[in-house]
């Protein structure tokens, strides 16, 4: 459930400091809704947790939507790096979950 608080933060701040809007901005707080929806509602669940879980399933694609909507916070990387890194992560956790979702659990 901590998701979601974080899911509201990370929305909030974005809507409340950027001055421009893109897609893939919109984009990607669709797609983590619809991760955290998935993850937090959608049977089955996993019978055993562990804090590899949590890492993967929970910090991971926080900290991919917040490289998607906050590029500029890596000063070492080009946006547009930093960006392409944030999809990355976002993704391969959401296929990672998906098949944990379908197949395993």
């Amino acid at each position: 459930m901590i998701n979601i608080v974080i899911f509201c933060v990370i929305v909030i701040l974005y809507f409340g400091f950027e001055q421009h809007r893109d897609r893939q901005a919109y984009m990607a707080i669709l797609l983590y809704g619809v991760y955290i929806l998935i993850y937090e509602f959608v049977p089955p669940f996993p019978s055993v947790t562990s804090s590899h879980i949590g890492k993967l399933y929970g910090l991971v694609p926080m900290l991919s939507v917040g490289a998607i909507l906050f590029p500029h916070f890596n000063t070492k990387s080009p946006e547009v790096v930093t960006r392409c890194i944030g999809w990355l992560g976002l993704l391969s956790v959401f296929v990672i979950l998906a098949m944990f979702k379908i197949l395993i659990w």
